[in-house]
């Protein structure tokens, strides 16, 4: 038996010798079924020439291998395995022929039937797993059955797969599918499939598949691209179906992928009424610096006038806008901070009037009144106190169309500095004027705006009066633009006299304010005896300053009460009493020239008129000597109670009752009347951890006479409890009653594509089925006393949101508000989604509004076949 053992080994190095030779051989893994002694030959080195194997092969078996040297096969039982490059095979059975230089793999069947060790082959990053595996390692072409193949996002069943040298494989009678399942719910079902991995995915005549049932929906051929990188080239197909401006196509278009930082999305939709839209946007990023994206729209509304006409003419009390042509611009642009270095940001978002009106893409756009835009660059200079910010902005109303834009926006500022150390380099020896500090800001704006302000004086008939007008945004109008605008400039010093403890208990901190501010206009008046009117003449600058100074007073008290042997430990106090005193000049004396005295006109006695009028537009300080007392006290009230944990480490823990309740008001010494302002009371606080209450209140201490006019007199009456009347409050509370899914919420995914489309309103941006339940509910209430013959206003609004998961399949979201003084729902929707595994279902509806319609949409989950949906909505005014 040695001998016969002996014999087959030499005879095996002769007949592998050529593979040993040259080190691209069989080598044996480590703990398989082979012959320890078989493996001596390895180290052998012999001349021979280079096989047709360009690597070492490295197999092994847990069960058995067997040799052919006559056939020069090999044969691997049981866990087979073989690496060859970037290739690697793994099955039940493997069959090596380095004759033909082939490879065959198939599964087995166990004692029970069960078919094991199912063949998985892997070439350049691309797995197969099949039934039987063929495969030519010198060609590198391969042949396998009952193959399933993942290509990109999706999965290709095939009965047979061919694959050639260049890692394509050519299929027959396939499956396409995004479904991840061995019997998926749908596929597109094509008799011959070609797949270039990482490219794309290219079929012949199909049609679509399911539930088994075949569905008379198809193509003569179809491209679904499988890109390895998330951006590439390609059309965007568009979706088709109806709403209030007729039959559309819509996001029809195509994305230009730059390279992997840049790529731009021009699409468009084309409504049968008409209408159409044109969409731009590029997104960019830069890794460690910044990102951002920019949108250019265009959008052509038009609308069956005789619809408009019947909607006008109903008492439904909702009018269709007219066509008309609107555009829109949206950019983004953020910067990652880095410290030392300026920083450029932007958000822009700027249009017509209506564009988000009639293009809204999410419920906040469509309420919105206003639409605000900034650029901004801001830098802190190393190693000084010195900041500043250059800033671009604008704001619009959607309702009254007013645009003001401020260019240049400058702000320079040196934060609060020492006097001592700013002027001196000596140590500090703890004098009293080493606390004296100063610090300097100056904001200079350039604003420009198209409502044009009524130039009018009240009380007063003055040459030239005219009404307010809003001009229309054209190049024709850049010189009245420039006009209409405001050039100014302010200066605010802050000057600290230092910080002082007295009497232990009290700090005592004293300062002194001043402010200038420039502006490119200023008044002077003069009355024309012959119009008997007031001429207003105009400067191109003027100056307007004031200053003041205050010191105050604060201590904190705390009151602490015990409890011995109850579940409540102690209650404690705390209050922050505070004082402070101001005092401000007489800005409107003559010695200022902020403000004149001009003869107006004759009374009916041949009297002269004088008024006292201002200089300039805006900024002007207040007339008066002020000499003011201002006090507040701050309260917090908390709790300690016994833990429900009573652990050792924690026996007690703290409830807040009142997080802060503030009372607040003044005394002006030099007022000539009503000298007491008025009490302001707020407080907020957190009702069982889990309601949110916020109250503010405004209270006059002066009586009124009978025709609702403030008279100087006190209310104070303790007899009867009247110490001030209520003159307005506020209220509000809202909870969560899922705090945990709010937490959870915090930190959700997004499932969007960078570049995906514009969401429907009636669609959320991410649906959770694992929450069971979320509710959140607000009430505000404001009331508002009325001042003379007004009546007295109150308004309350109730809000509802929240979500509901009926099944882990099934989940219902609403949002509503309820104004309760006007008896009528000012906004809701409700929105039903269905989980079908690798389809997506759901049904939403707003009942109310120009927004006002209902969407039904049964589309695959899979962002390579979004377009495959089907879909139904109606929204804006229903024409039918």
């Amino acid at each position: 038996m040695r001998h016969i053992f002996i014999f087959l080994l030499l005879l095996q190095i002769v007949v592998f010798s050529p593979l040993l030779a040259t080190g691209q051989g069989f080598s044996r893994a480590p703990g398989t079924a082979q012959d320890t002694a078989a493996a001596a030959p390895d180290s052998i080195t012999l001349a021979a020439p280079k096989g047709d194997i360009e690597t070492t092969i490295k197999y092994s078996a847990k069960d058995s291998i067997q040799f052919e040297v006559d056939r020069k096969v090999v044969h691997l039982y049981g866990d087979a395995k073989i690496n060859y490059g970037t290739m690697s095979l793994e099955a039940a059975y493997i069959e090596i022929d380095y004759d033909k230089n082939t490879l065959t793999a198939a599964s087995r069947t166990d004692s029970t039937g069960k078919e094991i060790g199912v063949p998985v082959f892997a070439d350049g990053g691309q797995n197969y797993a099949a039934k039987n595996i063929a495969y030519n390692y010198k060609t590198k072409r391969g042949r396998i059955s009952e193959v399933v193949t993942q290509q990109g996002e999706g999965f290709i069943h095939s009965a047979i797969v061919k694959r050639n040298e260049e890692n394509e494989f050519f299929g027959l009678h396939n499956k396409y599918t995004t479904c991840n399942l061995e019997h998926p719910h749908f596929y597109i079902n094509a008799d011959r499939i070609k797949a270039i991995p990482n490219d794309k995915v290219l079929s012949g005549p199909f049609n679509l598949v399911i539930g088994d049932i075949p569905l008379p929906v198809g193509f003569l051929f179809g491209l679904f691209p499988t890109p390895m990188s998330k951006r590439a080239s390609g059309i965007k197909v568009p979706s088709f179906g109806e709403n209030s401006r007729g039959f559309y196509l819509n996001d029809i278009g195509y994305y230009f992928a730059w390279n992997d930082y840049m790529g731009t999305l021009i699409q468009g939709d084309i409504y049968s009424l008409g209408g159409y839209n044109i969409d731009a946007s590029t997104d960019y990023v830069k890794r460690y610096a910044y990102r951002g994206r920019l949108g250019l729209t265009y959008d052509y509304f038009k609308n069956d006038e005789a619809d408009v006409a019947r909607a006008r003419s109903t008492e439904s009390g909702f009018e269709l806008p007219p066509s008309r042509r609107t555009f829109w611009i949206n950019w983004s642009h953020t910067p990652v901070r880095k410290p030392g270095r300026g920083t450029f940001s932007a958000s822009v978002n700027a249009g017509s009037q209506l564009h988000q009106r009639l293009n809204y893409t999410n419920s906040a756009n469509y309420l919105s009144p206003t639409f605000n835009s900034n650029v901004t660059y801001q830098k802190t200079i190393p190693n000084s106190p010195f900041s500043y910010t250059l800033k671009a902005s604008q704001a619009q109303s959607t309702q009254t169309g007013v645009m003001n834009f401020v260019l240049p926006d400058l702000n320079f500022s040196m934060t609060t500095v020492s006097l001592y150390e700013l002027f001196s380099d000596a140590p500090s020896t703890g004098k009293w004027y080493e606390n004296f500090t100063v610090g300097y800001n100056l904001r200079a704006r350039n604003e420009i705006s198209n409502l044009v302000s009524a130039r009018r004086l009240s009380g007063v008939n003055i040459i030239g009066e005219t009404t307010g007008d809003t001009l229309a945004l054209n190049l024709d109008n850049l010189q009245e633009l420039w006009e209409n605008g405001r050039r100014t400039a302010d200066h605010n010093f802050s000057i600290g006299l230092g910080n002082y403890k007295l009497f232990r208990y009290f700090n005592f901190t004293p300062g002194v304010n001043y402010s200038e501010a420039w502006y490119d206009e200023k008044f002077s008046y003069s009355f024309n005896p012959d119009s008997q009117r007031v001429d207003v003449d105009t400067t191109n600058f003027g100056r307007v300053y004031q200053y003041s100074a205050s010191a105050s007073l604060n201590t904190t008290i705390y009151g602490t009460m015990y409890f011995k042997g109850k579940k409540i430990e102690a209650i404690r106090h705390l209050m922050r009493p505070s004082i402070s005193y101001s005092y401000r000049p007489d800005f409107g004396d003559a010695r200022f020239g902020l403000y004149q005295d001009v003869l107006t006109g004759i009374d009916l006695e041949n009297r002269p008129i004088y008024q006292r009028l201002g200089r300039f537009r805006t900024g002007l300080p207040g007339t008066g000597l002020s000499s003011s007392l201002n006090f507040s006290i701050d309260n917090n009230l908390e709790m300690k109670v016994r833990s429900k944990a009573d652990s050792a480490e924690n026996k007690f823990e703290k409830i807040s009752l009142i997080d802060n309740l503030r009372i607040s008001s003044g005394y002006n010494f030099a007022a000539e009347s009503f000298k007491l302002a008025p009490i302001r009371l707020s407080m907020n606080t957190q009702l069982f951890k889990i309601v949110g209450v916020t109250f503010s209140s405004t209270f006059d201490p002066y009586k009124v006479d009978a025709e609702g006019k403030r008279i100087d007199e006190y209310m104070f009456d303790f007899s009867k409890l009247k110490v001030a009347r209520l003159t307005n409050a506020n209220l509000n509370l809202r909870t969560s009653l899922n705090p945990e899914a709010r937490r959870t919420e915090n930190s959700l995914p997004s499932n969007l594509p960078d570049l995906g489309p514009d969401l429907d309103p009636l669609l959320p941006e991410y649906v959770d089925f694992k929450i069971p339940w979320t509710l959140s509910l607000d009430y505000t209430m404001y009331y508002t006393r009325g001042e003379g013959l007004q009546p007295d206003r109150f308004d309350n609004t109730f809000g509802i949101n929240g979500s509901l998961s009926l099944t882990e399949k099934w989940k219902l979201t609403y949002n509503g508000t309820y104004n309760v003084t006007a008896n009528n729902i000012s906004y809701a929707s409700i929105n039903i989604y269905r989980d079908l595994h690798c389809w997506d279902m759901s049904i939403g509806w707003i009942p109310f509004g120009f927004q006002r319609g209902y969407n039904i949409t049964i589309n695959a989950r899979s962002a390579l076949l979004r377009d495959l949906r089907l879909t139904r909505n109606r929204s804006g005014f229903n024409r039918y």
